[in-house]
């Protein structure tokens, strides 16, 4: 082989080692511009669901705290209505209208009442209160009974937030 043969035999494997170069460089450009493709597709479906589950998550806590404000002013009527019964029961024992009493036993007369009981007759000793007494012991109640109603209503909204979030609990 001469010269000349050589020459265009490496200029033959240059062009073709540039086309063969210039051809990989279009494949990875086609390549990267379809994962570019994918990824912008990605990104897309992805704002989308997180769009959608944010307005899930929202429609969630709008319709749970409509529920607890109707629970909140559910609770104050309870309330209210309970405080307006202690009031006028207070008043009435005040008046004299009602009478509060308790049972009592003292000495022989325990023993004679519980037999009396015991023979099927319900007649028992008690003793009145003064109307102060009664007061004092219907706030304490009142205080327990207002106590349990707002317990039950912090139940009640735990299970709401539960229910409604699906929260697993233990």
């Amino acid at each position: 082989m001469n010269a000349t043969t050589w020459r265009l035999l490496a200029a033959v494997l240059l062009c073709g080692a540039i086309a063969g170069w210039t051809t990989q460089g279009w494949r990875k450009d086609a390549s990267i511009a379809a994962l570019q493709r994918a990824a912008a597709t990605d990104k897309t479906s992805a704002a989308t669901e997180l769009a959608q589950a944010t307005a899930r998550v929202l429609t969630l806590e709008r319709a749970a705290g409509a529920t607890l404000a109707q629970r909140a002013n559910h609770l104050t009527e309870e309330q209210s209505h309970a405080k307006t019964e202690r009031s006028r029961f207070n008043a009435d024992v005040r008046s004299g209208a009602v009478r509060v009493s308790i049972p009592v036993t003292s000495g022989q007369c325990a023993a004679s009442a519980d037999s009396a009981a015991a023979a099927g007759h319900r007649y028992q000793t008690r003793a009145k209160l003064d109307p102060a007494t009664a007061a004092d012991l219907d706030a304490i109640a009142g205080d327990g009974d207002d106590a349990t109603r707002q317990l039950n209503a912090c139940i009640d909204a735990y299970n709401l937030v539960r229910d409604t979030y699906h929260v697993q609990t233990e």
